[in-house]
């Protein structure tokens, strides 16, 4: 049996300049990498102002 290997990926969304998030274009980003195979596995989101961080994996070939 082989052991698993992943690649990984992280993406950065930035807030607007009132600090929101438009969630639309964090779906279109999840789901747009989804189907390149990406995997959401935790975000990352330090402060107000600052950006959300995606960090996404998917099966090494």
């Amino acid at each position: 049996m082989s052991e698993q290997t992943w690649s990984y990926q992280t993406i950065e969304i930035k807030p607007s300049f009132v600090g929101n998030f438009d969630v639309d274009t964090i779906n279109e980003v999840l789901t747009r990498e989804g189907m390149k195979g990406w995997e959401l596995v935790s975000t990352l989101n330090v402060g107000p102002m600052r950006p959300i961080v995606l960090f996404l994996k998917k099966k090494r070939r």
